[in-house]
């Protein structure tokens, strides 16, 4: 974590995107160490949103995406990919850092229109880290009732697999 402090937030950010879009883009889990790096990545706020921003693979303002306000559809299947890939993450890191990783799944879970869940991810995520603030303006978000925009749309709302059926 030190080396990404120690560089500038633009390439700190650019190194991050190059190892999350190689994961994104690859068909197998990442060793340990990349592992290290992406979480390690995720205790940055700047490169976090960034990442968790292109998850969906949608080239659109961050806010948009992140508020799932966009008018094409996400790439569903990518988006259940990078669940995969946060949650094996999860399981190599320590409690003390496990809160941003915990938060990006809880996000995938309140575009996926799955409120409930994405709540129990942000829970885990204060219950590791009580002053994660991302976790708690997102869990407020969610127990207000707010619904991802994806899913106020047939055309581009979460349908469970297989993703490419009409």
């Amino acid at each position: 974590m030190h080396s990404i402090g120690s560089q500038t937030t633009e390439t700190a950010i650019l190194q991050g995107r190059k190892l999350w879009g190689n994961m994104l883009g690859s068909t197998d889990f990442p060793s340990d160490d990349d592992c290290h790096a992406l979480v390690a990545n995720l205790q940055f706020p700047a490169i976090r949103d960034r990442l968790i921003a292109d998850i969906p693979g949608m080239d659109e303002p961050m806010q948009q995406i992140l508020f799932a306000q966009t008018k094409e559809p996400p790439k569903w299947s990518r988006i259940e990919w990078a669940q995969q890939l946060l949650l094996h993450a999860y399981t190599r890191t320590s409690p003390e850092h496990a809160a941003p990783v915990l938060t990006a799944i809880g996000y995938i879970n309140w575009w996926e229109g799955r409120g409930s869940k994405a709540h129990q991810f942000l829970q885990l995520a204060l219950d590791t880290d009580p002053a994660y603030r991302l976790a708690r303006l997102s869990d407020q978000m969610v127990g207000s009732g707010i619904v991802a925009g994806w899913n106020m749309n047939k055309s581009t709302a979460y349908k469970a697999l297989p993703f490419d059926m009409p």
